[in-house]
């Protein structure tokens, strides 16, 4: 089967690559032009295994701007990134360009995640008109987006037509292997995506606010977590305390969400707390790191981990990059390491922001203190904490988590640890001699230095 697929970004081109595993010829297009590159092997983003993925069925794969040509296809996917506006609304225009040039008898795909009420937008544009519209909303997680699209959880399928929603269904199950398939109508779709990532911010916000009150009652905040995930109702997935979620995704459906709802004139006071939290925590772990050293600008730290989670390049929202920025504004030199990114991905990202059509407010800071020699990258963990004052960890990579603590406490000059993430037991650091702050816990050797 020929698919097109317009919009080459993450989820895009991991569809793409997936599809033609299976056979299906795909047509790829980007209102970007220079996303040609993506089937020459300049892949801007990582993701495991989708270098060689794309290597080995890229004779599937075609790059095409012909607008005839895309429309043909059996199927026309979009996977687009709609453009976010201050207020987090989203512009839809070229998504309704496209379908508006849509002819009779087609299928359209819409895997992006839509406003509330798009689809009845486009309902009025395809008036009158044969043409079948689905949304079904992406739910990949960076870092595992293949493995999502080749065995998801579930795929949903919102359709007012049923018999083309089954199609769907089992053009998807050709490259897929779905646990289980729902179907409902389209504006309920459209809910399912903002829902599901507001529940995970509100997980992961709920952990950390309970944290807070283990820090003043004593309490063992891992414990607890053990002891809520034991529960079936609640799940382990999305309870570790920390620095907070980030990523594009979650910060951008929370803040969808709510404002579909004020748009309504209805108020998600949830979400409003969810958010709040998750913007404190990176001056919470700043202000015990400032308790415990005084004088930051006289203090040479390492840090572990700049993106917003594991296996992935991502700086978007990374609440790492957040307690980066604050530590340099006090002072502090910073020597850093992260599996996946360097410092000239920090500088490339600076130099593209205005054409990737984002930006992230720290990262100018971070180039420009880059340049003052105030932030030095390294090309391995144990380089980072070779005779530093202490050591902050930001990333959850699994590198951090198997690293030796009696390994970490030999290079470090003072034995004050900064657990990010929640990667190691308090009680092993408290065994080990270490002064430490961990979401939950914050322990002071008396013998520290």
């Amino acid at each position: 089967m020929t698919v097109s697929i317009i919009g080459s970004g993450r989820v895009g081109f991991c569809l793409a690559v997936v599809m033609a595993k299976s056979g299906h010829s795909v047509l790829l297009t980007d209102k970007k032009p220079e996303k040609k590159q993506l089937l020459e092997g300049k892949i801007p983003f990582y993701e495991p295994q989708l270098e060689s993925y794309a290597q080995s069925y890229k004779k599937q794969l075609k790059w095409t701007r012909q607008v005839d040509l895309l429309l043909s296809s059996d199927y026309i996917f979009f996977c687009l990134s709609f453009p976010l506006s201050k207020k987090g609304a989203l512009d839809l225009t070229e998504l309704l360009e496209w379908i508006k040039l849509a002819p009779e008898g087609k299928t359209i795909v819409i895997k992006s995640t839509c406003p509330l009420g798009a689809y009845q937008e486009i309902e009025k544009l395809t008036d009158g008109k044969n043409l079948s519209v689905i949304i079904c909303p992406e739910f990949l997680r960076e870092g595992q987006a293949l493995q999502d699209l080749i065995e998801p959880e579930r795929l949903v399928i919102g359709s007012k037509n049923k018999a083309e929603g089954k199609k769907l269904e089992e053009f998807y199950k050709t490259f897929s292997k779905p646990q289980k398939v729902i179907h409902s109508d389209p504006e309920t779709v459209e809910l399912s995506k903002l829902a599901c990532n507001s529940f995970l911010g509100a997980k992961i916000s709920f952990i950390n606010e309970w944290a807070g009150l283990c820090e003043l009652s004593g309490g063992n905040v891992q414990s607890l977590q053990e002891i809520l995930g034991s529960d079936s109702r609640i799940g382990d997935s999305f309870l570790t305390p920390g620095l907070g979620y980030g990523g594009y995704c979650l910060p951008k459906d929370i803040k969808l969400a709510e404002l579909s709802a004020k748009e309504r004139k209805y108020q998600m006071k949830i979400l409003e707390k969810v958010q709040e939290l998750n913007e404190e925590l990176p001056q919470l772990f700043f202000e015990k790191i400032k308790k415990y050293y005084k004088k930051l600008n006289q203090t040479s730290l390492a840090f572990w981990g700049i993106t917003f989670k594991k296996n992935t390049d991502n700086l978007k929202n990374s609440p790492a990059l957040k307690l980066m920025s604050l530590l340099l504004s006090a002072g502090a030199k910073l020597h850093v390491y992260d599996p996946l990114f360097t410092k000239e991905n920090a500088i490339k990202i600076f130099t593209n922001q205005k054409t990737e059509g984002f930006k992230i407010k720290e990262l100018d800071y971070l180039v420009k203190k880059i340049m003052q020699g105030k932030v030095l990258f390294y090309k391995s963990a144990e380089e980072a904490i070779q005779q530093r004052e202490g050591l902050i960890v930001a990333g959850n990579s699994d590198e951090f988590k198997d690293f030796s603590l009696d390994k970490i406490k030999s290079k470090l000059t003072q034995p004050f640890l900064v657990d990010g993430r929640s990667l190691y037991s308090v009680s092993d650091l408290k065994k080990k001699g270490f002064s430490y702050y961990q979401r939950g816990s914050f322990w002071l050797n008396q013998n520290k230095a």
